[in-house]
């Protein structure tokens, strides 16, 4: 065998030996971990109507989001923005009002509220970046749409308005898998105060309920990516 053979002979070796170790090594690069700088959480979320709100609805409302976009900007603080909804409504089967003439009217009564509300927010983490449990506190300040219908019989009425909003929270992340991508679950409980206010009445029909300072209590279940 000549030398240039055993030379290429060699060479080939050496590039096969190598192809094993270059993919281990890549593979290692998705799965090492790494503190995360960057979370973004996607979930469901009910909620309890409180105060005057409780008064104009009070069945739990089983139809909301949460999103959430968070930057670390340290080792345990993070900053971002968050957008929800909530849909509150009920239906009543039959209800006797006054109405603005000062008669009184009994008939079904159907009501919603919606709530989109969009936050600045802020999160303080307990427990180093490798803990698979992970408790939180945090809180939101931002405004709030506010939505609200009422119809009883064939007479409806509507209120919107643009209010503030303040939302302190408590929560825990429980990691599924780790690596340069974390995956966990998300799991908080967070209070609502708002200064929604609307009072919804007809002309000549029902006179409405009033509603001040609507606030709910609401969990969220989600799935968060980091890193």
């Amino acid at each position: 065998m000549t030398r240039a053979r055993i030379l290429s002979a060699l060479g080939a070796m050496l590039l096969l030996g190598a192809l094993p170790a270059s993919a281990q090594q890549q593979y290692a690069g998705w799965t090492q971990y790494r503190p995360s700088t960057t979370l973004f959480t996607m979930g469901y979320q009910m909620a309890q109507p409180i105060g005057g709100l409780k008064d104009y609805i009070s069945d739990a409302s089983f139809r909301g989001v949460t999103f959430d976009w968070r930057s670390r900007l340290g080792k345990d603080f993070s900053a971002g923005l968050r957008f929800n909804w909530n849909r509150f409504n009920t239906t009543i089967d039959k209800l006797t009002q006054q109405t603005a003439t000062g008669g009184t009217i009994t008939a079904p009564v159907f009501r919603y509220a919606d709530q989109f509300a969009l936050q600045a927010i802020g999160h303080y983490y307990f427990g180093s970046g490798e803990s698979t449990f992970t408790p939180y506190f945090g809180a939101g300040i931002g405004g709030v749409w506010s939505s609200s219908y009422q119809q009883t019989a064939d007479l409806g009425t509507s209120q919107s308005g643009f209010y503030f909003i303040v939302s302190p929270e408590a929560g825990l992340m429980l990691t599924l898998a780790r690596g340069a991508t974390t995956a966990a679950l998300n799991f908080a409980v967070m209070y609502n105060y708002t200064t929604i206010s609307f009072n919804n009445k007809t002309t000549n029909g029902p006179a409405g309920t009033n509603v001040s300072n609507a606030q709910s209590l609401a969990e969220t279940i989600a799935l968060s990516f980091a890193y």
